[in-house]
């Protein structure tokens, strides 16, 4: 869970540690981190896609417990240095996740199940605003060197070979022409269309040309569906991460996403290893996230931490 803090691959999720007079599941300096707070952290994540599923045997998750107290050891010492971020800083980025969230209804019900409601989510927006603000202020500074990235490659190459997958689609989109979602009524039409192609798929028709024909997504459309070469991180994740489940040679299969709903059909499968040059980018990113780790671990060693 630290890799996604840290990482990047989670923004405003940092939970807000209160005293609580039910039971405790971590202590940090002086803040109490509560069963109930651990477990509507634990619906956020889920909400918000961070995690795949929810533990159901109401046990402690370690790397769950493990990101909040990363989070709250921060914010403490981000507090100690007087760091502080803008009301309009906070209004920008709130606006933007709400503009997410509710272009999304599927993500906003399931938000909706975990209590994130908007006063809620503005809190953990400013919080997080200034633990990123920590982050910056640490990492502004340091200096990473072309030895130390071909170094880094060298010693960790196979954590540089990556799968991907070859597919072809076609696309019933769910979106207006302002981009927003239509009625469920629409909705609903648009899924039995998109049931019926897939049938059609699967009983033998070509798919190239009911993808020219049907798709709305006129990129792909053009070529007969086909997406190319991709990675789980090169496309939309609420798609890849059912994606990448696929098998080669198999039926085709419907997936909705917020983008509508994708008859998906996997013609290919390879592992390729991304090059230094390509790598560059990516390896600077880990060696500045690894060292602000080891800042968190001293944070940790001045602090008072206590797991109950």
């Amino acid at each position: 869970m630290r890799k996604i803090v840290l990482m990047g691959l989670v923004a405003l999720i940092s939970i807000n540690m209160v005293a609580c007079n039910k039971s405790t599941v971590a202590k940090i300096n002086d803040v109490k981190i509560s069963k109930d707070e651990y477990k509507k952290t634990e619906d956020f994540l889920y909400a918000t896609g961070t995690i795949e599923s929810k533990d159901k045997s109401n046990q402690v998750n370690s790397d769950i417990l493990s990101f909040i107290i990363d989070n709250e050891v921060v914010y403490q010492a981000a507090q100690e240095e007087g760091i502080k971020v803008k009301d309009f800083e906070v209004n920008e980025k709130f606006n933007n996740i709400k503009e997410t969230i509710d272009e999304n209804p599927a993500y906003k019900e399931k938000l909706k199940e975990a209590g994130i409601n908007e006063e809620f989510l503005k809190k953990q927006v400013k919080k997080d605003l200034v633990v990123s603000k920590y982050k910056e202020n640490f990492l502004k500074d340091i200096k990473i060197s072309d030895k130390e990235i071909k170094s880094y490659y060298e010693s960790h190459k196979d954590e540089f070979k990556i799968q991907e997958v070859r597919a072809s689609q076609i696309l019933i989109s769910t979106l207006d022409d302002d981009n927003k979602q239509v009625s469920k009524e629409e909705k609903e039409k648009l899924k039995t269309k998109a049931e019926k192609l897939l049938n059609k798929v699967n009983n033998g028709e070509e798919f190239n040309k009911l993808a020219k024909k049907y798709s709305d997504d006129k990129n792909s459309g053009k070529d007969g569906g086909d997406l190319g070469f991709f990675s789980k991180e090169d496309k939309n994740i609420d798609f890849t991460k059912e994606v990448f489940k696929l098998d080669k040679g198999k039926n085709a299969t419907l997936i909705e996403t917020s983008y509508g709903y994708h008859i998906v059909k996997i013609t290919d499968k390879r592992t390729v290893t991304k090059s230094l040059e390509d790598s560059k980018d990516d390896i600077k990113y880990r060696i500045l996230n690894e060292k602000y780790s080891k800042q968190i671990d001293s944070l940790y060693k001045k602090g008072k931490i206590t797991i109950t």
